[in-house]
Formats: structure tokens, sequence, C-alpha cells
């Protein structure tokens, strides 16, 4: 088993991967744009079985409230519910049978009303109830019963005067039935816009790519809705100024009421009193005086019957009597209609007979005035209905001129510019993707997406004198010393977006895309499952943790897990065991070993536990779905060379010594490529060539990544690193978060998130590993930590002994060791983290055991430092900044994790 052969033979190709079965994503959660881009949205939350059953009629009822015929009987019904009464009146069609025949059209108007808000209600659930049509609708259906003679309508009833103050009533009340009819007159701006759909119709084909249609409708609603209530509202208030005012009315029906009462009382009593007379004038002549003033006045009604007032009368001495008056308007013109008769109520004064009869009565005709008073109403609905269209057309051509013809030339303007910028920086224009975006969403979008580059492009790794001056010495230690940051000249009062160091742990800013092109995933034959290891010093299920600690482990013991990895795991069986030779890869692993100096840090088992926790994020990222077999192997070959030669001194002391290295690679990251170089002279030698297996192309293609993974762990490259890890994740947030709800990756992200940017992401894992200390439990954090600081203190007293300045992390006079972890985690480590995760939901616990580590590390400082009140609350505050958004994310990557089971 140790010595398993390899199957040799030259491979010109990268080996093909066993692939998981594509997920399918369902077409509710697919939408494709203009361009062809496939969109994924989010599959929302289970809806209760109200909403569904809401949702699925609305669905089956839109196309009903949408349809032509559905639109044309409503309008019908609206036109006759406004003039279908005032019709009949005009017609003069008999009570009898044309009251129930108007009562029951009404009804069904009515009922059409009602049907109408309620399947509004069910489509429009969401915006219609409560709204400015819904309860404009509401009125103008409750008006509906001033039409329908058995509820409250005038339909067959005849009018009566009972007092003064009744006419000012009835006349305000005749208006606000109009203005409550005419406030369903706001269905009718829907027929409008039928007006202005060839206009509109016409704008969506010119060739402007940014018309503002959403914007450019929303703006004719709205304004012609406001039209629409400024009517209504002056219908409405216009006749309440004249309520307090003195009716401006006839009274002289009253006076003549009165007065044949009076007349008739005298005639009566004249007779009474004259037992000679069997007959008397007075009351006649009352009746033909006032016969001959309406018929020859401007009055267009007249009186058509008297009663009360008999002509046959008894007296008290029993005598029969006459008084003649009531049959003189028996050949006056009665109205078909009883709502043409206008009643005048005269009380009896006078005991005229035994019991007396009862109260007399003046019918008047009002034919002609009730025709006038409905075509006047009629006329006034029919204005403000033309009133309505007048105004709101023209405020729709004027609004299209002065506000949507600009926005649409800015939109147009504004989509170029942000294209270009997007080609620039090298990301695809999927402002377009979403048909459903509103424009100023769109506008707002877009200028957001302008402040992160720019923040992106403006931001340098800078910090002001003021905010180093803000730091404890620690912090300033990470930040100057091992992070290369500069002091920058920009004033306390400059743009602290970009200088803000404390808030860059927590923003999101952007950056480029990687360089790296999709490698083409192909599935790989399995080899033989003959371990090259045969025996573990842990199982393998530790292997398979964050929980490994390599500092537990000898030199034979951590030898073995970094073979297991190549070989024998998952990993390692589609990877190392078809690139490389099991003995000329232990060959080069004894080599590299030997080269890794006998360092507190930089030594073999930091070489080893970098290289477990690169194989453990491909694990739990399943790379393996988006990463070549060959790019896997040469990023674990460069994690477990990536610090060979480290000599316990870092890259700013190098230079500032004139090393040998500073010098033969120009000062810029000499460890770095020296690192590289040292691998690949190992594997120069036929030997202990991990790369012999493959062609010349391929030997090309892990050179690159293994040179571009070492290089990038230069700390120096640490925010440019973030902030291009950041800038990938807002130019594809939609998908992320997409991603994040998956159990698996979904194909579209790891076709346009993974193997877009696969170098990025290589780059990424060997640099995140190599800070990881603080990721892992803290006992194995803090030995780290510790061994880390005692390689600090060594420089710090070579700095001493040269007379160079002593770096503020290297005194171990004047360090406090857990203070400085603090400022580690929070200005280095916890950004990247933050980034990180959002790509990689699965690399959640880490980062939420980085925040309990950072509390821990907060506790010893204060036990040991004592510090006061103020300098503990602040870094309390600091804690807390770190702990929350990490541990807001716990649900998402507990809910991918328990589907793998891998953490």
């Amino acid at each position: 088993a140790e010595n398993f052969p390899s199957e040799g033979g030259d491979r010109g190709h990268d080996p093909p991967l066993h692939i998981k079965t594509s997920i399918t994503i369902p077409d509710k959660n697919r939408r494709r744009s203009d361009r062809g881009v496939l969109i994924l949205y989010p599959e929302k939350k289970e809806e209760t079985a109200f909403k569904q059953a809401l949702i699925a009629w609305s669905n089956r009822l839109r196309p009903l409230l949408e349809s032509f015929a559905f639109r044309v009987t409503l309008v019908a019904c609206l036109i006759f519910a406004l003039f279908g009464g005032g019709l009949f009146v005009i017609m003069d069609i008999p009570d009898d049978p044309g009251i129930p025949i108007l009562d029951t059209l009404m009804i069904i108007v009515m009922i059409l009303f009602v049907l109408e808000m309620i399947i509004n209600g069910i489509v429009d659930y969401k915006t219609y109830p409560w709204s400015f049509f819904f309860i404009m609708d509401g009125v103008g259906t409750v008006s509906m019963i001033f039409e329908i003679s058995t509820l409250l309508g005038t339909g067959g009833k005849m009018q009566v005067a009972t007092g003064s103050v009744d006419a000012m009533l009835i006349r305000t009340a005749r208006a606000a039935k109009v203005g409550a009819r005419v406030g369903r007159l706001s269905k009718l701006m829907k027929c409008i816009s039928y007006y202005l759909k060839d206009k509109d119709k016409r704008l969506e084909e010119s060739a402007n790519p940014a018309e503002a249609k959403k914007l450019s409708g929303r703006l004719k609603v709205t304004l012609s809705t406001k039209v629409s209530l400024l009517t209504i509202l002056l219908v409405l208030a216009i006749p309440l100024f004249s309520i307090a005012q003195y009716p401006e009315q006839d009274l002289s029906m009253t006076v003549y009421a009165n007065m044949l009462e009076t007349n008739y009382e005298r005639g009566y009593n004249e007779l009474v009193a004259d037992s000679s007379k069997n007959t008397t004038s007075l009351f006649q002549d009352s009746v033909t005086e006032m016969m001959t003033f309406y018929a020859s006045g401007t009055a267009n009604y007249f009186p058509y019957q008297i009663d009360g007032f008999a002509e046959e009368v008894t007296l008290p001495d029993q005598r029969e009597v006459t008084i003649p008056g009531t049959s003189l308007l028996a050949n006056q013109a009665s109205p078909r209609q009883l709502s043409d008769v206008y009643r005048i109520t005269v009380q009896c004064r006078f005991e005229r007979s035994p019991g007396c009869p009862g109260p007399g009565f003046l019918y008047f005709n009002f034919y002609s005035p009730r025709r006038i008073e409905v075509a006047l109403d009629m006329g006034l609905a029919a204005f403000i209905i033309l009133l309505m269209i007048f105004v709101s057309a023209n405020l729709n051509q004027t609004l299209h001129k002065l506000v949507v013809q600009p926005m649409e030339s800015m939109l147009s303007v504004v989509k170029d510019n942000a294209s270009q910028l997007l080609k620039q920086f090298g990301l695809e224009d999927d402002m377009e993707a979403d048909e459903d975006l509103e424009e100023t969403e769109l506008l707002e979008g877009i200028f957001k997406k302008f402040a992160r580059l720019a923040s992106l492009a403006a931001g340098r790794n800078e910090a002001t004198a003021e905010e180093l001056a803000g730091m404890d010495e620690s912090a300033r230690g990470v930040m100057m010393e091992m992070m290369n940051v500069q002091v920058s000249t920009v004033p306390a009062g400059g743009d602290a977006q970009n200088t803000n160091l404390r808030a860059s742990a927590y923003s999101a800013p952007t950056g480029s895309e990687g360089a790296e092109e999709a490698n083409q995933v192909t599935a790989l034959v399995e080899l033989p499952d003959v371990p090259v290891i045969a025996s573990l010093p842990v199982t393998r299920d530790l292997i398979e943790s964050w929980d490994l600690d390599v500092l537990d482990l000898d030199t034979e013991g951590q030898t073995k897990v970094a073979i297991h990895i190549f070989f024998d795991s998952t990993i390692g069986k589609t990877t190392g065991r078809y690139w490389s030779e099991a003995l000329t890869f232990k060959r080069f692993e004894k080599v590299v070993k030997a080269g890794y100096n006998n360092l507190p840090y930089h030594n073999y088992t930091h070489a080893c536990d970098v290289l477990h926790t690169v194989y453990r994020m491909i694990c739990l990222t399943s790379a393996r779905t988006w990463l070549g077999s060959v790019d896997i192997y040469a990023l674990l070959v460069a994690a477990l060379c990536h610090d060979i030669g480290h000599h316990g001194r870092t890259n700013p002391f190098l230079v500032e010594l004139g090393d040998e290295l500073a010098l033969r690679y120009n000062d810029k990251s000499p460890l770095e490529n020296m690192h590289c170089a040292k691998l690949f002279e190992i594997a120069s030698n036929q030997e202990t060539d991990v790369f012999k297996q493959m062609d010349k192309e391929t030997k090309k293609q892990a050179r690159r990544i293994c040179i571009a993974a070492i290089l990038h762990t230069d700390n120096v490259n640490h925010f440019e690193m973030v902030r291009e890890i950041s800038k990938i994740y807002e130019m594809a947030s939609d998908l992320c978060e997409l991603q994040a709800s998956q159990p698996d990756l979904l194909p579209q992200y790891t076709e346009q998130v993974m193997q877009k940017n696969a170098l990025q992401w290589m780059e990424l894992f060997l640099h995140f590993a190599d800070v990881s200390n603080p990721l892992k439990p803290f006992p194995v954090c803090k030995k780290w930590a510790w061994r880390v600081l005692d390689e600090f203190f060594e420089q710090g007293d070579e700095e001493k002994s040269l007379s160079l300045p002593v770096g503020m992390l290297n005194d171990r006079d004047k360090i406090n060791r857990p203070g400085s972890q603090h400022g580690f985690i929070q200005f280095l480590v916890a950004p990247l983290v933050f980034s990180t995760v959002r790509i990689f939901p699965d690399l959640h616990p880490a980062s939420t055991q980085m925040a309990s580590n950072l509390a821990m590390w907060k506790d010893l400082w204060v036990e040991d430092a004592k510090p006061s009140d103020e300098d503990a609350a602040k870094k309390e505050a600091d804690v807390q900044k770190i702990k929350v958004p990490f541990l807001q994310g716990r649900k998402t990557g507990s809910k991918r994790r328990g589907s793998k089971g891998l953490i």
C-alpha cells in the first residue's frame, strides 16, 4: 500500500470529475429577459391556505376583469345608472309599468357594481381595497339606492312641501347624489386610457431603449385620479355654501293654498249665518283667480286637483248647501308619473263637517319643471365627464412633454453610461433583466452600483493619522506592519467612506472579477481504491472537521495527514492519484518538509494546517463541481509549499534591511516570490517532480495557479482581495442570496459566480487558510496566536540589536498578547471572512467561531490589562459589531450544512 504504483502515462487533458445531477429550477423561479438572460427569483415562503386560494381565484378572475365584453358591460351599466332614471322621466313613461321596470334594471346594475368590486378586490387584493377607486366605487354603488323607488328613489313618489328648509336640503341632496355618482366615473378614466393607447404604442415602438413607460403610466393614473377627486369635491362642496341662505323658491303655491282654505271658511260661515242662501262664490272666485294666475304667469306648472274642499256641504242645521270651485280643475291635465306631482297640504282650521274630514290638499302638475331638473342633472353629469376627460387628457399630454420625455432622455443617457462603466469593470449589463422594475428603482439601483464602484476605485490601503491615533498599540501594529497600511494625508474631515477602516469590516464594497475562465468539469474514471497511508494518526472524521489540531501530531503524523489528503481523501482520489505518483510525491513532501525552517510559526506544522484548511474549504464549497482536477491539485500543492524557506521575518523588515531577497525581487513580496521559486526548484528535479504526469499546457496551468495563490498570501494584497470579493457579490447579489437558501449548488451560480471567478476563489482559499487561526476552536487558536507572537518577538529582538525601529507588534516588553489578537481579527480577518461567507455560506460556522474567539480574547485582555471601563466598553462594542452580522446568518448556514452533514 505504501508503494502504490502510478497509472503512468502522459495526460494532456483534465481528468473528468464526478458531477452531481443538475438541479432543476422550477419555472416559477425563472424569468427570461429580452436579452435572453435567465433571471432566478427566490422561491417565496409558503403562503397560508387562504392566501393560496386568493391567489388562485385572482388568476382565474383576471381574464374576466380584463375582457373587453366585461368592460363594455360595466360602462353601459354606469351610463344607465347616470342617465337611465332621467330618460324615463323625459320620455314620460307611465309609472305602471315604468317604475317596476326601472327598479329592476337599477337593481341589476347595482348587483353588477357590487360584483365588480368583489372581483377587483380578489384580482388586485394588494392595491385595490381601501384605495381611491375602491372608495369611489363604493360610494357610487351605495348611491344606487337613490335610483330604486322601493329604497330612497323618487320614482313613483310625489313631491310634498312640508317646510321651507326642505327645499334647501333637497337641492343639496340632489347635488350630493350626482357627485357620488360621478365618483364612480373615476372608472371611466380607464376607458380614457384606450384613447391614449395609440400614443403609448407609438412611444413603445420608438427606438429609445430607456422609455419611462411605468413612470408615465403611474403619473397618468395619479394625476387623473387627483383631477377626478378635485372635480368631485367641487360638485359636493359648492352646494354647501348656500345651505344657510333663505331659499329662493316660489311661495305662491302655499299662498294660494292658504287663500283657498280662508275663502272656503268664509263661504262656509256666510252660508251658516244667512239661512236664505244655498250657495256662495267666494271659494269659486279664489279657484278661478289661482287658475288665471298660473295660466297667464311665467310659471311652467299649474294646479290640477283639489282634495278636502267638498262642494256639497251639510250645515249644522242640516241644510244642504253648495260651495262650488273644486270642479273647476276637473279638466286640467294630470301627470302620468307620480313623481311629477307636487302636493300642498292645508290643515283643517274649522269644523266644516262633523268630525272634520281632515286636511285639504292642493295638487300641482310639475311635468315641465321636472323635465328641466332631470335634464340639468344629466347635463351636469355629462359636463363633469367631459371636464374630466378634457383635463386628464390635457394633463397627460403636458406631463409627457414636460416630465416623461426628459425622463426617457435621462434614463437613456444614464443606462448608456452605466453600461459602458460596467464593461470597463468587466461586468455584464443586467439592468434590463427585470421587466417589472420601475424606473425609479432602476435609477436607484444604478446609482447604488455607481457609489460602490466609486468606493472601490478610490479605496486604498490607507488610514488617516487621526484614525491610527484612535487605535491602541496592538491595533496600529496590525494595520501598519502586518497589512502595510500607509498613513494618509487626507484630513480628518475627509471622505470617511474611503478611509474608515473600522467600518470596512462590515461594509460591502465591490471589486473586479477574477481573470480565470471557467474550467470545464468532466468526470474522472476512479482508480483502484487502495490506501496510500495504511494507518492514520487520527480518525478520518477528525480530518473531515475543523477540530483537527496538527500541533498535537508529531512530524510523522503530520506527513501522513498531508499524504492522506493528496491521495486517500475524497478529493485526493480524483486529483493527487491522477496527477502524481505516490513515491514521487513522498520524495517531494520530504524535501518540502526539510525546506521549512525551525521557527515558532512559519514551519512545516503551519504548512500542514493550511493544507488541511484549504482541503476543508474545497470540500465544503463543492469545489469539484466548478474547479478542474488540475486546479484543485495545484492549489493543494501551493498550500503545502506556501511558506517554504520562510526566515521568520516580515517583508517590511527585509526591505528595510536591504536583504538579498528584497533586492532580488525589487521589494515586491520578496518572501512569497521566494516560496514560489523554491516550490518549482524542487519540482524541477525528476525525482521530486509532482507535475511530471502533466503535458506542457497542463503544467503551465498548474504553475500559474500555484504562483497566483502563493503571491496573494502577502497581506499587502489583503484589502484589494476583500474589495474584489465584495464586488463580485454585489454584481450577483440576487443569485448569491438565492444560492444561500439552497442545499446544493445551482447551475447558474456555478457558471456565473464560481467558474467565472475560479482563479479568484483559489487565491482566496489559500489566503483565507493562511490567516484562519482565529477561526479554529479557541484552544487551537490560542496556541497558534502565541506562536505568531513568539516569532514577532524574535524579530523585535533583532530589530533592537540592529538599532532599527521596533515594530509595534514585535516588542515583547510592550505588547499585550490578547489585545494584539483583538486588532488582528477586527481589522484583518473579519472583513475577509464577512465577504467570503456571503459567497460561500457553508463556511459560516467558522465565522461564528471567530466571533466567539474574539469575545474570549476580549475577556482575557480585560483580565490581563485591567483597562478602564471606557476602554473595556470600546472593546465590547467592537466584539458586538463583529458578532451580530455573523450570528444573523446562522440559520441559513445551518440549513445548508444540514443537507451535507459536513460540519
